[in-house]
């Protein structure tokens, strides 16, 4: 009887483990990290504001008009920005549409396979070479930030 309650007492502490682990890195370890990447692209040493705190994120749909080249600012937000696609690469279940040939560091569009229906045929070829106009929330994936194309009505050529 108390090997049971051993292995039950053993079952509640791992839990809670878990759970403080999986929420100190959702609620302190990532906020932090994106503030020092936002730190790193503005050139600031120390972030304007928390993450927790930032008043540029913008849960709603109401729309804010930024310059692509600060979208790291409004993760989270819904933006609208305008440029010009440099550089573009399709692989078959993704298509990315870069408004800088350093993709890494800059807001890159997405558009997955399952969308591709809804774009015309190639958009890799199609938006490259063009000024844009695009809609939607930015989000951060793998430290990269980007936004993701639903269809046609997210992006605008100008």
């Amino acid at each position: 009887m108390k090997n049971k309650e051993f292995y039950v007492k053993l079952v509640f502490v791992t839990a809670a483990i878990l759970l403080v682990l999986f929420y100190g890195q959702k609620w302190i370890i990532k906020p932090l990290i994106a503030n020092s990447r936002q730190a790193a692209v503005s050139g600031s040493a120390v972030p304007e504001s928390s993450s927790l705190t930032d008043k540029s994120r913008n849960f709603s749909k109401e729309k804010v008009k930024i310059n692509w080249r600060d979208a790291a600012k409004y993760v989270d937000s819904y933006v609208v920005t305008e440029g010009e696609i440099v550089s573009s690469y399709n692989n078959g279940t993704v298509c990315y549409l870069n408004f800088d040939k350093d993709y890494k560091n800059w807001v890159t569009l997405v558009i997955f396979s399952t969308k591709f229906s809804r774009f015309p045929d190639s958009p890799e070829k199609y938006y490259k070479g063009k000024k844009v106009r695009v809609e939607g929330r930015i989000k951060e994936y793998k430290g990269r930030v980007e936004i993701i194309l639903g269809g046609r009505e997210s992006i605008t050529v100008l």
